[in-house]
C-alpha cells in the first residue's frame, strides 16, 4: 500500500504542490511544457530550480506562456476545454473538473451567483488551469492508495484581490475547507490558497498530524514568498506499507429450499449493490432430505443489518444467522497495462512479504477476442511482459 502525505509547513499552493509532485513522480517539467503548448496551442515553458529555504534545499516552478493566451475564463469554459482535450486520461479530466468546481461553487456562494455565471480571475488565469491540471496529471502518475494532509496552516490579516481588499484566509479559502481541522498562524500572507485548500478538499482521505510507514521518497517545494520568521515550505512524503491488514467481518447464512435460480440471481445482485464484500450460494440437504441452498455473505459489522434486512425482504427465509470474525488481507491496488493496444487493470496484492499481480478477467477476454488469440495466451503474455510471476 502507498501513501502520499503532505505536510503542509506553511500551507499549501497549486504551484508549490506542482512542484513536490514532479520530485515524488520523478517527472521532468520539460513533460509539462509539452503537454501544456498542445493544450493551449501556444508556446508554455514550465521549469523548476533548486533554492534554499533555512538551509534547506527545496525546488520552485516558474511558469511562462506566451500573451496570445487568453487570460480569464468562467468554469463552463474550462470544464469544456479539459474534457474535449484529447491529451488527458479521463480520471485526470475529473479530478481537475472536480477540484474546479469546488473552487467554482465556493466563489459562487460568496458572491452569490450560479455556478455557471462566476467568472474566475485567478483560478481562471492560465497559471492557475497548469498548476490543477498538472497536479491531477501527476497524482494520476503516482498512483496510491492513500492521500493524508496535516491540518492546513491559514494566515491573517488582509490581502489585495480583484475585489479589493478582502480578509485573509480569503473567503473561498475557508468556505472550501469548512467542516476540515485547520490552524491559523501570526502571518500576514494567504498561506493556504483557494486553489490549495480545493485540492485538499478534492484528495483527501484524512486529515493528520502523524503517519505510518516506510519513507520512500521526500520532496520539499517552496513559492516564491520569503517570509521573515518563518520556512515557506512544503513537505510531500511517499511511504510504503508492506505489512497485511486484519479486519472485522460478519458473516451471514441462512438455507434457502423454494427459490428458483431466477430469484436467487436477483438477490445476489441486489447483495453486492448493497455492499457486501462477498456472497455466494452452496448446494446442501435440507429438512425432509430437500435438496435447498446455504446462502453466506460476507460484510462489514456496519453493513450487517442493512444485509440482514435485504435478506429477510426479498427471499423465502423466516430468519438469518450471523456471527464475527477477523479476517486478515494482503494489500490491494490497481494499475494499468496494455496488450496490443488495448487497456488491461492489472490487480496487485502485497504484504507480509509477498507479492502477486494478476490481469482482470473481463480485460482479459476483451483483448482474447479482439485479436483471435487463445484467452491461455493473451493471460500469460499479459503477465510475462509486466515480468510478473504469480
Amino acid at each position: 500500500m502507498k501513501t502520499l502525505y503532505f505536510d503542509m509547513i506553511s500551507g499549501l499552493s497549486g504551484d508549490m504542490a506542482v512542484a513536490a509532485l514532479l520530485q515524488i513522480s520523478e517527472t521532468k517539467p520539460e513533460e509539462l511544457s509539452e503537454l501544456f503548448s498542445q493544450f493551449f496551442h501556444d508556446k508554455v515553458t514550465i521549469s523548476d530550480e533548486y533554492t534554499f529555504v533555512n538551509g534547506i534545499k527545496a525546488k520552485r516552478l516558474f511558469i511562462d506562456f506566451s500573451n496570445n493566451i487568453k487570460i480569464h475564463r468562467d468554469f463552463g469554459t474550462i470544464k469544456a476545454m479539459i474534457t474535449s482535450s484529447p491529451l488527458l486520461p479521463d480520471n485526470v479530466k475529473g479530478d481537475a473538473v472536480g477540484i474546479f468546481k469546488i473552487v467554482a461553487e465556493a466563489e459562487g456562494k460568496i458572491h452569490g451567483k450560479d455556478i455557471k455565471s462566476v467568472h474566475f480571475h485567478e483560478v481562471g488565469a492560465v497559471d492557475s488551469i497548469i498548476d490543477i491540471v498538472s497536479i491531477c496529471y501527476l497524482m494520476n502518475k503516482i498512483n496510491v492508495d492513500n492521500i493524508l494532509f496535516s491540518i492546513p496552516t491559514l494566515g491573517s490579516t488582509t490581502t489585495h484581490s480583484a475585489h479589493g481588499i478582502i480578509p485573509i484566509p480569503s473567503p473561498a479559502t475557508l468556505e472550501i475547507l469548512k467542516d476540515l481541522p485547520c490552524k491559523r498562524i501570526n502571518l500576514s500572507y494567504e498561506l493556504t490558497t483557494p486553489t490549495g485548500a480545493a485540492v485538499i478538499r478534492y484528495y483527501h482521505h484524512k486529515i493528520v498530524n502523524s503517519f505510518t510507514g516506510k519513507i520512500e521518497r521526500i520532496a520539499y517545494s517552496t513559492g516564491t514568498k520569503i517570509f521573515e520568521d518563518y520556512p515557506n515550505l512544503l513537505r510531500v512524503i511517499l511511504l510504503a506499507n508492506e505489512d497485511g491488514q486484519i479486519h472485522n467481518i460478519d458473516e451471514i447464512q441462512t438455507n434457502i429450499d423454494d427459490m428458483t435460480g431466477e430469484q436467487m440471481a436477483y438477490v445476489m445482485e441486489g447483495l453486492f449493490s448493497n455492499g457486501c464484500l462477498d456472497a455466494f450460494f452452496e448446494p446442501v440437504f435440507g429438512k425432509k432430505n430437500r435438496p435447498s441452498y446455504k446462502l453466506t455473505v460476507i460484510c462489514k459489522p456496519e453493513d450487517t443489518n442493512k444485509l440482514a434486512e435485504f435478506i429477510l425482504k426479498e427471499t423465502t427465509t423466516g430468519g438469518v444467522r450471523y456471527s464475527h470474525h477477523k479476517r486478515k488481507v494482503l494489500n490491494r491496488s490497481f494499475e494499468k497495462s496494455t496488450y496490443k493496444g488495448y487497456t488491461i487493470n492489472m490487480k496487485k496484492f502485497s504484504g507480509e512479504g509477498i507479492f502477486k499481480i494478476y490481469p482482470e478477467y473481463r480485460d482479459v477476454a476483451e483483448a482474447a477476442r479482439k485479436t483471435g488469440e487463445p484467452f491461455e495466451h493473451v493471460y500469460r503474455a499479459i503477465i510475462s511482459q509486466n515480468k510478473y510471476e504469480q
